[in-house]
């Protein structure tokens, strides 16, 4: 799935320039930084197709496989640029291999 990808408010904005095939908005831009988790993905419907977000929660508490949405969780040791670069190859294939109502977990 090389669609439309929502990074969620908690990860770095600058992300997206490192994204390949696919085109890459912020939660900030697209006006769903405000809102609650089940808001936000509620608002993704239609819009997005990935979501790629640091909470490790959010799986937990929502019903991803319901949703016509993918999501990627980045688990990180520490948020530093060097740490977001390791993962940014892992992601670009995340994103591209995307499943509707998948988890895909990244990182140690």
């Amino acid at each position: 799935m090389n669609g439309q990808v929502l990074l969620d408010a908690c990860v770095p904005r600058w992300l997206r320039k490192h994204l390949s095939n696919a085109e890459v908005e912020t939660a900030h831009f697209a006006g769903l930084d405000h809102l609650s988790d089940s808001a936000s993905l509620d608002a993704m419907e239609g819009r997005f197709d990935v979501l790629v977000t640091l909470d490790r929660n959010l799986t937990y508490q929502q019903k991803i496989e319901a949703r016509s949405i993918s999501v990627t969780v980045l688990r990180m040791a520490d948020q530093t640029p060097e740490a977001f670069g390791a993962l940014t190859p892992a992601l670009n294939n995340a994103i591209a291999e995307a499943k509707v109502g998948k988890v895909k977990l990244l990182g140690p």
